[in-house]
């Protein structure tokens, strides 16, 4: 597995921002115009600032191999495989600093058996947390008995969790007992995932939701048998996207925990989710969790990871099952789960409030680990009926609009 995971980052790196005046290109069938101001740019419509560089992905059919591709312009430096699946693979095209971005760009877009060409963009990557100091010490995940009632049949033995986000200090009293199955850096390129940065906090506390041993009065994880592959992604390039979930497959995830979201849902990403939740686990489908957000508004469509129809979308609760003040909502949430404050693990050695949408997709994905344990032959489709069983006792209030707007959009 390593091998193959050592071949699939090979020789990837990041390279400085290439000038170009306008950049076009399509995403979902629609032109997306980035204008450039001064050291960056912005989606022309929305605003919304985002970096390039001399990089471009790139997805072809199964048909055109790497080598092929690489002689496909004479601008392309190096060609990196960042993703695949059984239909189509997502390739970045490392170009020459000369190059010209946009004119590399509309040639490839023209060629056979390539479906799709976007730059490689950097976004703010929205963490879905929000702060209350008023954290409960110690807090039930799962309404009183359903956690003992499901480690009865697993408490995650045999099960890898995928979580991609800022870092992990698994040096903490409270995780240095974690099984870890694999790390990787999707910044320096190296096989851990430890937090570089005093902002780098935001991993350790999903991961203590999910792996946190028993201390007296503090959390206890939901899925302390379950082996973690801990992928460190600080930033929102496409390209490290892309990369962070094919190590995630390849490095054999069950589920993936994705407790963020972009302001700009790009279709490789969406395309990944969807190949993961229907290839992945042999054929079963990767369990992809991901934070329905924070700002307190209904989800557009194809607005953030958050309006993912293959994802697995998670609001947040309060104790009493009414959803979060703060807690986005929409056609495309699947399910709720507690989003009140705990303290969980920090990244200093101690632990700090953590709550929202992002405590709230922990919660769900340990449970969605712990159903899997308990039957590793449950498809996608089953282990999210489950789910909604679960978090529909966990809520017993009707809590939120969505899940009726959610049917009546189906209908």
């Amino acid at each position: 597995m390593r091998a193959l995971i050592r071949i699939a980052i090979l020789s990837l790196w990041i390279s400085s921002p290439a000038p170009a005046a306008t950049l076009a290109f399509q995403n979902f069938g629609q032109e997306i115009q980035l204008l450039q101001q001064q050291n960056h740019y912005v989606v022309a419509g929305s605003g919304q600032a985002v970096r390039i560089a001399n990089r471009l992905i790139v997805q072809v059919s199964p048909a055109l191999e790497r080598a092929a591709l690489a002689q496909r312009h004479s601008a392309i430096d190096q060609v990196t495989l960042l993703f695949e699946g059984n239909r189509s693979k997502y390739f970045m095209l490392t170009l020459t600093a000369d190059a010209d971005l946009s004119a590399v760009l509309e040639d490839l877009s023209k060629q056979e058996n390539i479906l799709l060409v976007q730059p490689d963009l950097l976004q703010l990557t929205q963490r879905a947390h929000t702060l209350n100091t008023a954290a409960a010490p110690a807090q039930d995940f799962l309404p009183a008995g359903q956690r003992n009632q499901l480690w009865r049949h697993s408490r995650g033995k045999g099960v890898k969790i995928a979580i991609i986000d800022d870092g992990f200090d698994l040096s903490h009293p409270a995780l240095d007992s974690t099984q870890l199955a694999f790390s990787f850096d999707t910044e320096t390129r190296s096989l851990t995932a430890a937090p570089l940065h005093p902002r780098d906090w935001h991993g350790t506390a999903v991961a203590g939701v999910l792996f946190a041993s028993d201390q007296p009065g503090r959390i206890q994880g939901l899925t302390p048998d379950a082996e973690l592959i801990a992928i460190r992604q600080p930033d929102s390039w496409t390209s490290n996207t892309l990369l962070a979930f094919h190590l995630a497959a390849l490095a054999g995830a069950d589920v993936i925990n994705c407790s963020w979201t972009t302001p700009l849902l790009l279709q490789p990403v969406a395309d990944a989710v969807r190949v993961l939740a229907q290839e992945g686990r042999h054929g079963k489908g990767i369990a992809v969790v991901f934070a329905a957000g924070n700002e307190g508004h209904a989800i557009p469509a194809r607005s953030s990871e958050a309006s993912i129809d293959d994802a697995i979308v998670v609001a947040a609760a309060d104790a009493q099952g009414q959803r979060l003040p703060a807690s986005n909502f929409g056609y495309s949430v699947d399910l709720t789960a507690l989003g009140a404050a705990v303290e969980s693990t920090a990244a200093s050695g101690g632990y700090t409030p953590f709550g929202g949408t992002s405590l709230a997709a922990a919660i769900v994905t340990g449970t969605a680990a712990l159903l899997i344990g308990a039957d590793p032959d449950l498809n996608l489709s089953t282990l999210v009926s489950r789910l909604r069983d679960f978090t529909a006792h966990a809520t017993p209030t009707p809590a939120t609009p969505y899940f009726a707007e959610r049917v009546n959009a189906q209908h």
